[in-house]
């Protein structure tokens, strides 16, 4: 049997829900790795196509397939600066895609099945939470804030020579003049539950704030050194200035860098405060035990209180920066985990009842949809929801 027909008749299997773990593993290696995407995106739009009559489908279910869709014709028709198709998008996509066609013809069957609609199943049909999106307060020197997401584009303020501008791309921006920058002035951009935001700081350094995060940073830096504060989590692409470095901290934690592209997650509700390097280098510090350690491309670093820097050199990096890509990617993640992720995501509060699996879970997932969508793909796994109000509760 060739490679390919391997592929075909494994992605079959698959749908079917026939695959063992090891054949299932394999295959989505394949859709992340493999070499013919061509062949790949039409295992994944046969499947859409074969799919029943769309209208005997639910609410939710069509607009899977209708969010699949879209998708697919956007990401296949995404294009590099050399005007190559990204072949490497496609395959992300088409691990989702594959995932959810599963999920679309499972539903199609309990519906045929059992001769009901699948309303009727629970309450998550009736209740729903959109998904975030770019939202977030600007809080000045004065005390004076700003509503990013409803601001208009252009000037929406000045902090001594510096000019704070919101971008059409949405992007708020600092441009220093030249020239002596006075009195250091703060400010602050925090992020809702819900909300996610991208600043570019006066030195021209990038931060994308992921949802519940802030960012307090001077208008323009001044002396020796580029110091910024965060909550919550945020990816840093520093801006290189070999004379002045720059230091990202939180609460006892520090990262010293220089110019770098680098993550860190560090939510108060997480066990540790986690610093991934992408590229670059960067010197991590717990302040309270003046323990450090210096971090290679590829490689997190894990920080315990009052314990020893925990340091880990097989990182999945695409994990670590789906937030940014606009995915849930869970690797081996227990549920209390990923419900951190969705509760920060759609705002809301998340509890549980009973005798929760302490099984682990491993997929990729769209930030870009409601969640009762998101919910129902758990749910494949034996992991059941209901929705009151603003909270969701997780059963057995």
């Amino acid at each position: 049997m060739s490679p390919n027909e391997r592929l075909e008749e494994l992605f079959a299997r698959f749908l079917n829900n026939e695959c063992s773990k090891e054949e299932t593993e394999w295959l989505m290696k394949e859709f992340e790795t493999g070499n013919d995407p061509e062949l790949l995106k039409s295992l994944v739009q046969r499947q859409l196509e074969s799919l029943p009559d769309r209208e005997s489908y639910t609410a939710e279910v069509k607009q899977v397939y209708q969010s699949l869709s879209e998708h697919i014709q956007a990401s296949a028709s995404k294009k590099q600066p050399t005007g190559k198709v990204v072949p490497v998008l496609w395959r992300r996509m088409a691990v989702a895609a594959s995932v959810l066609v599963a999920v679309a013809i499972g539903y199609g069957l309990f519906f045929n099945k059992q001769g009901k609609n699948i309303h009727e199943k629970g309450p998550l049909a009736v209740k729903d939470f959109k998904p975030g999106g770019d939202k977030a307060i600007l809080t000045l020197a004065d005390g004076s804030t700003i509503l990013l997401d409803s601001a208009h584009n252009g000037t929406l303020g000045q902090e001594g020579n510096t000019k704070i501008l919101k971008l059409n791309n949405g992007e708020l921006a600092y441009n220093t003049a030249s020239g002596n920058t006075g009195e250091i002035r703060y400010n602050t951009i925090a992020t809702p539950k819900g909300g996610q935001y991208q600043v570019v700081l006066s030195d021209g350094t990038k931060v994308w704030l992921n949802a519940a995060s802030s960012l307090h940073f001077p208008a323009a830096f001044a002396g020796k050194e580029r110091r910024v504060e965060i909550t919550g989590e945020a990816y840093f692409e520093v801006a290189h200035n070999a004379a002045m470095p720059f230091i990202v901290k939180n609460g006892d934690n520090e990262v010293r860098v220089l110019g770098t592209h680098f993550n860190v997650n560090a939510y108060s509700d997480e066990a540790a405060v986690k610093v991934t390097l992408l590229q670059g280098k960067v010197n991590v510090t717990q302040l309270n035990t003046h323990r450090s350690q210096l971090l290679a491309p590829g490689q997190q670093a894990s920080m315990h209180a009052n314990s020893d820097i925990k340091l880990n050199d097989d990182v999945d990096l695409q994990s670590v920066m789906a937030w940014k890509d606009g995915l849930f990617d869970f690797s081996n993640a227990d549920i209390k985990t990923i419900m951190r992720q969705i509760g920060r995501w759609y705002d809301i509060e998340v509890s549980y009842e009973g005798n929760i699996s302490e099984r682990e879970f491993s997929g990729k997932i769209s930030r870009n949809t409601n969640a009762s969508n998101v919910l129902k793909i758990l749910e494949q796994s034996n992991i059941h929801f209901k929705i009151e109000n603003k909270r969701i509760v997780v059963m057995p």
